[in-house]
């Protein structure tokens, strides 16, 4: 059975002054993205979650009231989708962790709700997958590991985020959250640290020039490597070399 997902209303210019509260209303079911430039804080039944210019919320809850304070000191702005799709969530059910790019996209017009519509029920259907008792490891997504084995074998090679996160299929910034939840650092940091690694072996060997030497390990620019490297070891290639050949001698 093909699930519809039906946009009821979306708002981008709705302000909250320091201190304000709304109660907003809902239909049974309902689901509600919100997203805000300053700290706001949305509570409904026993859920209190503080959401900001990074963090947005998705959720769906009972028929009736919830409310929206802001909690900054500056003027909010929220800006939100209300839907339908026909899934019933989890009671109570509130995410901050997920995929918001899709929601975005249909907020600035540069996607319709019917071409994130998969997408959406997709990303909903996941979330709501009952969970079976797992071990830490099993609770790793499988994508993670791939994309460290990817990083290790392919660090001297020039990657960004974007180019991790297309691998992997999902959006940067996502990617960026879960890795760093996971493994408690960020993707771009653990390949950074892999490439100061093995520049600092290459560096022991006067034969390669401190350019060769951040080409073989995925930096197109020189002072971008240089200026990274000196950030990881206080030292920049050229000082660092210096010092590993006077103690050859």
């Amino acid at each position: 059975m093909r699930v519809v997902m039906r946009v009821k209303s979306m708002f981008s210019d709705v302000v909250l002054f320091p201190g304000e509260l709304e109660r907003w209303y809902t239909n049974k079911h309902d689901f509600i993205f919100i997203k805000s430039n300053n700290v706001i804080e949305i509570c409904f039944n026993r859920i209190h979650v503080k959401l900001n210019e990074k963090k947005s919320g998705l959720f769906q809850c009972s028929q009736g009231p919830f409310s929206i304070q802001n909690i900054s000191s500056y003027p909010a702005t929220l800006q939100g989708i209300k839907f339908n799709c026909g899934i019933k969530m989890n009671k109570d059910f509130f995410s901050t962790d997920f995929e918001q790019h899709l929601f975005i996209s249909i907020l600035t017009g540069r996607s319709t709700a019917e071409e994130c519509r998969s997408h959406i029920i997709k990303l909903l259907e996941q979330i709501n997958k009952p969970q079976r008792p797992q071990n830490n490891r099993d609770r790793i997504d499988p994508r993670l590991i791939q994309l460290n084995r990817y990083i290790r074998k392919n660090y001297n090679t020039p990657l960004s985020l974007q180019d991790l996160a297309d691998y992997v299929g999902v959006h940067p910034t996502y990617l960026s959250n879960t890795y760093s939840k996971v493994f408690n650092t960020s993707p771009i940091l653990f390949l950074n640290q892999l490439r100061m690694k093995a520049a600092k072996v290459l560096l022991a060997n006067p034969e390669f020039t401190i350019k060769e030497i951040a080409e073989l390990v995925g930096y197109n620019s020189v002072s971008q490597f240089s200026l990274l490297f000196k950030r990881f070891h206080s030292l920049t290639p050229s000082e660092f070399r210096e010092d590993v050949l006077k103690l050859k001698l």
